[in-house]
């Protein structure tokens, strides 16, 4: 079977991988490991991949580059990239000689060393390893638990202390090296793979996530007084909103609410939507070491079972959300939304709301579709008229957003239950009522007017942009859409955000969805942070930012000063346009943590699901193909919300990959395996390390309902 090119990119779109992953995804023989392995010599040559530890990725598209520090007198040093360029540093973010850093360029690219900014380090020498224990004759080998890299670290029988083959331990390096190698001790005993607190140990070491707060911001936290009645009432510059009805819609789960929002008719016909959010910025001083930790995090990391919060739990839990029936400070956006969607310029104020009532998303979504007793649900009867009037209002904008050519990608999220333990006990696909639609309108429509508003008077800010996709894969999509009849394949010209929505609306309940969506989404080129506005290619939006979380994502904490200088007037514009120097860096790392975020995030669903499927080895399941790959089919159950490969080492017959048609073909007899299929199969492996879900088939065809 040929290997080309665009399979191995296509690939490697998803995430880094090495040599031999890339083997099992493009299946094939020894003719194909030998294709493969010149092939990717000869990309790594032409500068189309890059390799580093063992694996082979995509060149960085986002400005930065990779180098190792080398520290310099008095502090500060220089980075070398892998290409021989040199950048001095004013500080290494705390990076030790020879360690590889990220680093964002400063100043002039004609310069002969330019300056840099150290945003992370990328592989700091680690000085504990989280791992899998294998037991041997007399001692062990401790190899990775969820880990980009190989390794394996010796470990002697009494270092090995109480740990069973096949524990999630600590190490640390043991107290007496051998010559020419390392040895480990083990200092702590997590558990099985699969259980919370080994996943969460795991993932948290990998990704390199800080979790516990250093000892100035506990410090600062101390210090910070809850506004009492007599500042509330006589809050300087603040709009007093309390006695306005709004709500906080949010999972049952959620565990801060920085939104609250409200629609009353408005005086001309349409409604008037009120979007307030917690006004973070007023707790914490922009510099302080509450700041500066927030900047480091740059995002809270959420999983199944906990979080891992950009700010305490006393500002993000408290102080700052927006609970009901508490005074809390809010910036507030005002919009007046016409019949046919069409919004006036918002109206921005400093203001001090209370809630009137935190409500989960099926309690609203029930009021807003006036179901029997849906009135009865609710803290009390007159909030079902705003509820409702707030449907009314995300229709009429959602209308006018996808008319505009807008791209609403349905790429459903799974939602995982877990048991008192924090075991997961069922996996489902996340149901989007008409709450979750009304309040995402809602939050763009507020995203909009400020970053609007903030163009206006020209201040800078952080703005989120998302660009056309580049030419090679806007040609993949067409050719899928082409091959689906979703677009006219005599039409050549430009495929535009219009007719990627429309094609997208006409694959809805195809078999072919699924693949759609995800073609369309790899297209895309990332979302990301900049201090530019450059606009939003999926959104079709001329102007967007981030500005309704500021608990979770430091971007929005930034629009929210820029904001609150606005209101403020006088010297207060001066400083807001002071910050235009610092945003580029500001830009890049929030962008860089927030990926880091998303990664650990899909690493612990991936383990969520493993510990799940653990539980049915060896049970049937009824599903349907959703994904066609030269490795087999990807089969999502039925009855939960996970998917597994059949790999095509499992199928009665040889089969190959016919791209055009998205079908493995036997080339005996003709036997198609393609998206919908329907088939009974059995869990054969599940594989935590790895993240593999395994399944074959029982039976085919119509045997199935």
């Amino acid at each position: 079977m040929a290997i080309d090119r665009e399979r191995v990119l296509a690939e490697l779109r998803v995430r880094p991988r090495s040599e031999r992953e890339l083997l099992d995804r493009l299946g094939g023989g020894r003719q194909t490991k030998q294709q493969l392995h010149r092939l990717l010599r000869e990309l790594v040559r032409a500068g189309a991949l890059e390799r580093r530890d063992r694996r082979y990725r995509l060149p960085r598209r986002d400005g930065l580059v990779e180098g190792t520090f080398t520290p310099g007198p008095g502090g500060g040093g220089t980075v070398v990239t892998d290409a021989g360029a040199s950048f001095r540093v004013a500080g290494g973010a705390a990076a030790e000689a020879g360690e590889r850093v990220l680093l964002l360029p400063l100043g002039d690219p004609g310069e002969r060393q330019r300056r840099g900014e150290v945003l992370e380090v990328l592989d700091a020498r680690r000085r504990t390893w989280i791992g899998i224990v294998n037991r041997e004759l007399s001692g062990a080998v401790v190899t990775p638990y969820r880990d980009d890299v190989e390794w394996g670290i010796a470990v002697s029988g009494k270092n090995l202390g109480r740990a069973r083959d096949g524990d999630v331990v600590v190490l640390a390096p043991a107290p007496r090296q051998p010559r020419g190698g390392f040895a480990g001790r083990v200092v702590e005993v997590l558990g099985r793979p699969g259980e919370p607190e080994p996943d969460f140990r795991a993932v948290v070491w990998h990704r390199r996530l800080p979790v516990e707060f250093p000892e100035d911001v506990l410090r600062e936290l101390e210090a910070i007084a809850e506004p009492g009645p007599t500042e509330l009432a006589g809050a300087t510059g603040r709009e007093d909103l309390r006695a306005l009805p709004f709500v906080t819609i949010d999972p049952k789960t959620a565990r801060d609410h920085d939104d609250a929002v409200l629609v009353e008719d408005a005086p001309g016909g349409g409604h008037r939507l009120w979007v307030a959010i917690a006004d973070v910025s007023c707790f914490v001083p922009e510099g302080s070491a509450l700041d500066r930790e927030a900047l480091r995090r740059g995002n809270s990391v959420y999983f199944p079972d906990r979080a891992i919060p950009m700010l305490p739990e006393r500002l993000s839990g408290d102080l700052c959300s927006l609970r009901p029936d508490v005074d809390r400070f809010a910036l507030v956006v005002r919009m007046d939304v016409g019949p046919e969607g069409g919004v006036s310029p918002g109206r921005l104020s400093r203001a001090v709301i209370r809630s009137r009532a935190r409500l989960h998303y099926e309690q609203a979504a029930a009021a807003m579709e006036g179901g029997p007793g849906a009135a009865a649900s609710l803290p009390a009867p007159d909030l079902v008229a705003p509820l409702r009037r707030l449907a009314g209002c995300a229709r009429a904008l959602l209308a006018r957003r996808l008319a505009a050519g807008s791209i609403d990608l349905d790429l459903p999220a799974a939602v995982i239950e877990l048991d008192e333990e924090g075991m997961p006990v069922d996996v489902q696909k996340a149901v989007r009522t008409v709450a979750h639609r009304a309040i995402e309108e809602a939050m763009l429509a507020a995203n909009r007017a400020v970053a609007e508003r903030l163009l206006e008077r020209e201040l800078p800010a952080v703005f989120r942009v998302h660009e056309p996709p580049a030419p090679p894969d806007l040609a993949r999509l067409r050719e899928v859409l082409e091959s689906f009849g979703l677009i006219d394949a005599r039409g050549r010209g430009e495929l535009t955000p219009a007719a990627i929505a429309r094609a997208i609306e006409g694959v809805v309940g195809r078999p072919e969805q699924r693949l759609v969506h995800l073609t369309t989404l790899r297209a895309m080129q990332q979302a990301r942070y900049d201090p530019r506005n450059r606009g939003h290619f999926a959104l079709g939006f001329a102007a967007y930012l981030h500005f309704t979380s500021p608990i979770r994502r430091y971007a929005d904490l930034v629009v929210h000063r820029a904001v609150s200088d606005l209101l403020a007037e006088g010297a207060a514009l001066a400083r807001a346009r002071g910050r235009a120097e610092s945003l580029a860096a500001v830009a890049t790392r929030i962008s860089w943590r927030e990926r880091v975020a998303m990664d650990a995030e899909r690493d612990m669903e991936a383990l969520k699901k493993c510990a799940f499927m653990a539980r049915h080895l060896g049970e049937e399941f009824s599903g349907t193909v959703t994904g066609v790959a030269p490795q087999g089919l990807y089969v999502t159950l039925d009855p939960f919300f996970v998917e597994g490969l059949v790999h095509v080492s499992t199928l009665p017959e040889w089969v190959e990959l016919d791209e055009d048609a998205h079908a493995l073909v036997s080339r005996d007899t003709g036997r198609r395996y393609t998206l919908g299929d329907r088939f009974r199969v059995l869990v054969e492996q599940v594989d935590p390390v790895k993240g593999w879900i395994n399944f074959s088939i029982v039976r085919t065809d119509g045997d199935v309902g």
